[in-house]
């Protein structure tokens, strides 16, 4: 009976010797495809004064000693569908990939998609993209009605979350479905302005300039005469996409009349540049005194010559959240929501860059060493809150983009040196006593005027509206192209037959 119990007793000691080897031979095959990752985390809590109503939360510094984390995760490679710029997104992948959270979550790189808004749909169903980032709030609604977008759920996205403001001068930060969800949350703050270099503005007695209406006033075309030379910097809207959405916010801040006539006369005070940093680049040697930029072009210029200050107008523009968002196409929402966490966390120290100067959404971020060498950008941020813009459709501007893209470049592009000798003889002419106010405005209306054309479709003529244009652009997109040609032939007639009238009328 004894030896029997021993038996048995051997026997149960053999299996459980055996169970063990059979686990301990498991878990290095696990950790031989998926080696531990060893993280060392830090979690600091700190002060922080609201901007908005500027009460302070004052939190415990709780400092946490080095941990060594072990995952499992798989190697993970995100993909990110974008419209930030190369010099962004370099420098938030070298960040991210040298994160502790890219180190948990086992994400070894990060391939940014970079297509047109109009793309963005298809391409994330194609490539089971994990992550939409940057491309402003219309495009992300757009994904969120096409059931592209999925709700952010980790616990520790939505933590961070909190710390960023529902809205900016009235626009909405995030986006919260019916059922009460996430969608999408702003990543970093936009807007669009004038840069001015206040230095050479005085050396000419130039008054502040605060409005769209000033680039384009007489005030302005005076220093024309003066220096010999266009006080103003614009570029070209086939090649800039931020002068393409300024000179949409232009025409529905002043309507579509009103509107084209400033963008014609802010025509005759520019230089005309080939893309929007070459403008930049303008205002800050002391080329030219102002030039219109999106904001971050705005606070370099002012890193980088501090004579140089970004002017948002007040009631003329639009102030919003840029966003991020998880893609119900992806594969990795796991590891695509802790990259999201990280954008709004230790990645808002990426706007921070000199080369880069964009607005964080997180005010936390001033709180760091890095945010506290940026005064610059913390007291932009706080501004942006009190900032009134106006109510601006996307979609309308979507409705005429191409149109106005082409019509912009064949009457004032094209024609711009007919253009500036119009304005410069009508200038000379008032300023020098020869003609009043009242013919004054009376030439500045034929050199401004909507032109006439042929409708291709109709072959009725037509005036240059909204509608007309709208009409045209959806007749180019619907694939009918060729009209193009016929159609920037007439409009450089016609702009070169309203300027040669003033000229004329001058004598």
């Amino acid at each position: 009976m004894i030896l029997s119990v021993g038996r048995t007793s051997v026997m149960m000691i053999a299996l459980v010797i055996l169970a063990v080897l059979v686990g301990v031979a498991a878990y290095f095959a696990i950790t031989k495809s998926y080696p531990p990752q060893t993280m060392t985390t830090q979690s600091t809590y700190t002060t922080q004064s609201s901007p908005i109503t500027g009460t302070t939360s004052t939190e415990t510094l709780v400092t946490t000693p080095p941990q060594t984390v072990t995952t499992s995760y798989p190697p993970v490679v995100l993909k990110v569908l974008t419209r930030h710029p190369g010099d962004i997104l370099q420098v938030a992948k070298k960040m991210f990939l040298s994160s502790d959270i890219a180190k948990k979550y086992n994400i070894v790189d990060v391939q940014f998609i970079s297509v047109p808004p109009g793309l963005w749909v298809q391409t994330a169903k194609a490539q089971s993209v994990d992550v939409g980032w940057g491309g402003g709030p219309t495009l992300f609604d757009t994904l969120y009605q096409e059931k592209l977008l999925a709700p952010l759920s980790s616990p520790t996205l939505l933590q961070a979350i909190m710390d960023i403001p529902d809205t900016v001068a009235g626009a909405p930060l995030k986006r919260t479905g019916p059922d009460g969800n996430i969608y999408w949350v702003a990543a970093a703050l936009s807007s669009f302005g004038f840069t001015v270099n206040t230095a050479l503005a005085q050396q000419y007695g130039l008054p502040p300039l605060k409005s769209w209406r000033d680039l384009a006033s007489p005030e302005v075309g005076k220093i024309l005469l003066k220096a010999q030379e266009p006080p103003i910097g614009i570029a070209d809207p086939l090649a800039s996409t931020s002068n393409t959405r300024m000179y949409e916010i232009i025409l529905q801040a002043y309507g579509w009349d009103e509107g084209w006539r400033i963008l014609t006369l802010m025509g005759a005070n520019s230089f005309i540049y080939s893309g929007s940093s070459d403008v930049r680049d303008a205002v800050i040697k002391g080329e030219r005194i102002a030039g219109i930029t999106i904001d971050y072009y705005g606070y370099t210029a002012h890193y980088l010559n501090p004579a140089c200050v970004y002017v948002l107008p007040e009631n003329e523009t639009i102030v919003n959240g840029d966003p991020i968002a998880l893609l119900s196409t992806s594969k990795n929402p796991v590891q695509a929501q802790a990259f999201i966490e990280w954008v709004l966390t230790d990645g808002q120290k990426v706007w921070l860059d000199p080369n880069i100067n964009r607005i964080p959404v997180n005010p936390k971020v001033f709180d760091t060493p890095e945010g506290k060498a940026r005064e610059d950008l913390k007291k932009s941020f706080e501004e942006l809150f009190y900032a009134r813009g106006i109510e601006f459709s996307d979609e309308l501007a979507l409705s005429y983009e191409v149109m106005m893209q082409y019509y912009f470049k064949a009457t004032i592009i094209d024609t711009q040196q007919l253009l500036l000798s119009a304005w410069t003889k009508l200038l000379s002419a008032y300023y020098g006593g020869k003609i009043t106010q009242e013919k004054f405005n009376e030439l500045v209306g034929i050199m401004t005027r909507p032109i006439e054309f042929t409708d291709p479709e109709t072959g009725q003529k037509v005036v240059w509206s909204q509608d007309v244009a709208i009409k045209l652009n959806t007749l180019y997109l619907s694939g009918k192209t060729t009209i193009l040609d016929g159609l920037m032939k007439e409009w450089r007639a016609g702009a070169e037959e309203r300027y040669r009238a003033v000229i004329q009328a001058l004598g």
